[in-house]
This record gives C-alpha cells, structure tokens and sequence, in this order.
C-alpha cells in the first residue's frame, strides 16, 4: 500500500513542506480545513501561497518551524478565512530527516482550535454503547471522505454491509439480552479478521459497515467472504442452548462514477438483500447492470416511500360495500363493508397493488396493519352512532402480522378497553395464511371470539387443503375467492367451485361472500345458489372513510 493513500485517508489535516519551506504535499483533510486546492499552492512557498501566522503574527518560515519542533507540542495558529474573519488553529510540527539523518523538510499537523480542544470528546460521543466500534455518523463522514477520493484520484474503495441473519428470531425468543451478547460478539469476530487499516462500524440494530480503503472488486469480495465464513465459525450459546450464526453481506465499490453517500448505501441495501435472497450466509456484489438488482432497487424505493407514509401519517382507509343476496337482502338490516389501505403518494391515492409487494417482501406489513387497525378504532370511536347489527365493517389482517405476538395483542387490547363494541369488527385473514399459522390463528380466533369479534376466511378455493381445515376454522364468513366467481357464467367448472363451497360452508354453519362480482349475471346467479353476499364493482367501486361522518 502506497504512503500516499494512507495519507490522503486521514482524517488529521496534514501537510509538507521541504527544508527551504516549500509545499509538496497536503492531503483533503488539510484542503478542507485550509478551503484550498492543492493544485494551486503545490511547489508554493508556505509563508505567502497560505495565510497562515503564528500567535505573535509571525510567518512560518523554516527557522520558525524548526523552532517549533524542538519545542514540541502544540501551538495556536491564526489565519483569514475567505471572508476575512480570523480563525485560530492548532498546529504540531514534526522533522523531517534524509537518509544521513539531516533536517529535509517538515510535517505540520493542523486542526481546528475547537476540533483540537474536543477531539477526545467527540470521538467517545461517536462510538457505539454495545459495542465500542465506531457509529454511524462517523461511517457517513468517512464515506463521503471516499467518494470525494475516488472522484479526484484513480483509487478505488470498498463499503461492505452487513447484517445478522434471522437475528430478530434470536431476540425475539432468547430475549433481549441475547440479542445484545450476540452483536457484541459478531463485532469482535469482525474485527478479529479484519487487517490494519480496514474500518469496521456499528451502524444500529443489527447492522455493521466496513470500509475498505484502495481496494478492487475483487479484494473487496474475498474480505467479505472471509468475513462470513468466520462468523459461521461462530459458537454463540445463551442459557444453554447453541445458535448457529452467520451474516449477508451486500459489497459496494466506490469509484469515480460514484456520486454521493446516498447512492453508496441505497446500492449497498440492496446486494445486502440480494445476499439474503440467495439463501443468507452469502455475499453479494452490486452490479448496475443487474436487471434483477435494478428491480430490487425500485421495490426498495417504494420501502423508503412507505415508511416516509407511515411516519407522516399518508394512509387513508376507503369503503367497499358487500351487498346481501336473496332473502338476505331482505332480512338482513346490517350495512356490511370491507377497509381497504391506501397509500398517499404526491397528491394520489395508491392502490395496494402498487406497495403492497415491497411491504410484503421487506416485512413492512405489521406496520401497516397496526395503522389499519388503529385508524378503524379512531374511527368507530369517533362516530358512536354506530351500532353492532346496523354496521360492520371488514378488516385484513396479513401473515406477518399473525406471525407476530406484539400485534396479536395490540388488536386485542384495543378490543379489551370497551372503547368500541368488538361485534362492530370482522377479521379477514386469506385461507393460505390461516393454514400456514394454524395454531396461531385458531387461539387468536378464540380469544377475538370471546370478546365478540368475528372472522372471515378471505380468498377461500386457492389452499390445498380447503375443505378439510374449514370445519377445523372458527370462522363466521367464507369469502369465495374471485378467480372462481368472476366468470361462473361462462366457466361451468368454477360454477361448480361456487356452489360447492357455497353448500359446504353452510352445513358447517358459515355464511358466505362471492369476491369480484361485477356483471348483473354474475350476480344473479350467485343469488339462485344461496350465496349470502356480493362484493365487487357491481356495487360501486371503494370511496373515502370520512371521520366523524358515519357512514
């Protein structure tokens, strides 16, 4: 490794100058600190090409700065910034001597007076509590120290992230203390195989970041995959029990095409869940010209966009009728709607075909149901003229969610406090994820059930086993899947999924809603078979829930 790049990587202000006084060298910190380019003052004497003055005003010449060597030490320094305000510095000078040992030049260590006088302050406010490596700040900074390298020089440089595998599983189960033992734990494996030189940084959660200083794609690649192989080496045991641990690494170049930190780290998020897709424990490189990476960058777009909605409170909740059929329509009195999400992008209303994907693929979806959840609470409470047997109204609630025992109990205290009959509440869950989370979803069922609550099985036909686990599901509705109900007026074989499962779920006790009707035929014929509901455009199509309007 060349001196050179060491140098123009510190972050120390630092400059040369030979034996006569003239500057031949200063690295970017210096260039920043003194708002200069090196280009202009190099081969330059030192007392005029900057305007730099001892604290007694003197210029530093060679005899000064010899004399402030042997002092040693540090010594204030005053300049005139641009805008002719006087500004103090401090300054350390070091000899410099030739192969025979004679005085050949100096070394002049420059730093702000306030940076000098809190250096050793700023530097414990930047390290990370749990782990004692450097944070996320200071990462950012040394980033776009690179970026601003590359862009200036031929060098190129690395940034690796990395992240914990399946590491919420390990806190969520062990408790939190495990999952603290286990990042300070994977910190120290990192830095063990680290080399001199490679920078490693705490950048929150489960998150770590190296920096790789003039390296090629391919040292960058090998560091991490060293890297990962010895975090699976790992032998991490909490209370006894033994967890396999490994790390996804997502390696991102930093060359003279880079542009920004931003870009650095959007590119970098991506490989990193690139790494994860291929199967975890894995290393991936980021390539522009990968299609599959250019659409992972776009769905995690729309991840920065939903949580920006979240944050900001750009939901909003629209209203879909479910009509009665048959004699329902006459004895049954109840107006019986489902709550659908929508998100609020530059002055549209999205439909959940548009984020949902990203949502579902980057685990956002508790987040967003526990804000469906919430806002049909407000709303109910704000509008008490509702009444249970006049109005119900459905709610979906996805599989991340019932995966996850917080917001299990969330909607459950909600349902607890009294503020809102829970009769008022239908829980859609789709028949896919009631299987999957069978256990679960029956002891939620049970508990919502107790209270008052209701349930719908939604998109009923698409499972595997439909018929079997239905009389096992204490549900009140069956929503037939549309795929089925849509053309049953043309398609005889889907007409006769309609009328099965119609027929079925109402020996079992179960009334049942036809999905995507939007023909008066469609709707006709599912009338004559006893179908209980309709829901489609038919209907109208979904319009705004307004607070404290009612319906």
């Amino acid at each position: 490794m060349r001196a050179e790049w060491v140098l123009s990587s510190l972050s120390q202000a630092l400059l040369c100058v030979d034996g006569e006084g003239t500057i031949n060298y200063l690295n970017a910190a210096a260039e920043q600190l003194l708002n200069c380019d090196h280009h202009t003052v190099l081969g330059l004497p030192l007392e005029s090409a900057l305007p730099l003055r001892s604290d007694k005003g003197e210029a530093l010449k060679p005899a000064l700065l010899n004399e402030l060597a042997s002092a040693g030490g540090e010594v204030k320094l005053r300049t005139s910034g641009i805008d002719g305000r006087e500004a103090v510095m401090s300054l350390k000078v070091e000899v410099v001597r030739g192969d025979g040992g004679e005085p050949a030049g100096f070394v002049l260590l420059l730093a702000s007076h306030a940076t000098a006088s809190s250096a050793a302050a700023e530097v414990i406010n930047h390290l990370d509590p749990l782990t004692s490596l450097m944070g996320r700040r200071e990462f950012e900074r040394r980033i776009d120290n690179l970026v601003n390298d590359a862009a200036t020089s031929s060098r190129s440089h690395a940034l690796l992230y990395i992240d914990i595998d399946q590491f919420k599983l390990i806190n969520d189960t062990s408790g939190h203390g495990a999952g603290d033992n286990l990042i300070k734990a994977v910190g120290e494996c990192l830095s063990a195989e680290l080399f001199a030189g490679d920078l490693l940084y705490r950048l929150g959660g489960d998150e770590f970041g190296v920096l790789l200083c003039n390296v090629d794609s391919f040292e960058a690649k090998a560091t991490a995959t060293r890297l990962v192989r010895a975090v699976k080496r790992m032998d991490f045991v909490w209370s006894n029990i033994s967890h396999r641990v490994s790390i996804s690494v997502g390696v991102v170049l930093i060359d003279q095409y880079t542009l920004e930190r931003q870009a650095v780290m959007s590119q970098a998020d991506v490989a990193m869940y690139t790494a994860k897709e291929n199967g975890r424990g894995r290393v991936h490189l980021y390539d522009v010209h990968d299609k599959n990476l250019s659409r992972l960058h776009d769905e995690m777009d729309w991840v920065h966009r939903i949580n920006q909605a979240l944050s900001k409170n750009e939901f909003c909740l629209v209203n879909e009728g479910i009509v009665p059929l048959g004699d329902n329509a006459r004895a049954d009195a109840c107006r019986h709607s489902e709550l659908l999400v929508r998100m609020c992008y530059k002055g549209e209303l999205l439909s959940p075909g548009q984020f949902m994907p990203a949502a579902e693929r980057f685990g956002l979806m508790p987040q967003i149901d526990r804000w469906v959840v919430q806002a049909v609470f407000d709303y109910l409470i704000a509008n008490p003229q509702l009444r249970a047997g006049e109005v119900m109204f459905s709610v979906n609630i996805s599989g991340q969610s019932l995966c996850q025992e917080s917001f299990l109990e969330f909607v459950y205290r909600n349902l607890r406090r009294g503020n809102v009959d829970p009769s008022l509440i239908c829980f859609e869950i789709t028949e896919t994820v009631a299987i999957t989370n069978f256990s679960v979803v029956t002891r939620f069922m049970e508990r919502v059930h107790e209270l008052g609550g209701l349930f719908a099985l939604d998109d009923f036909g698409t499972g595997m086993s439909s018929f079997g686990y239905l009389q096992e599901l204490a549900v009140d509705f069956v929503k037939i899947d549309g795929l089925f109900v849509h053309d049953i007026d043309k398609n005889p074989i889907h007409e006769a999924m309609v009328r099965s499962i119609n027929d079925i779920s109402h020996v079992l006790g179960k009334k049942t809603i036809a999905e995507f009707v939007e023909s008066q035929v469609v709707h006709d014929k599912l009338a004559a078979m006893g179908v209980d509901f309709s829901q489609g455009y038919l209907h109208g199509r979904p319009v705004a829930l307004i607070h404290g309007a009612g319906q």
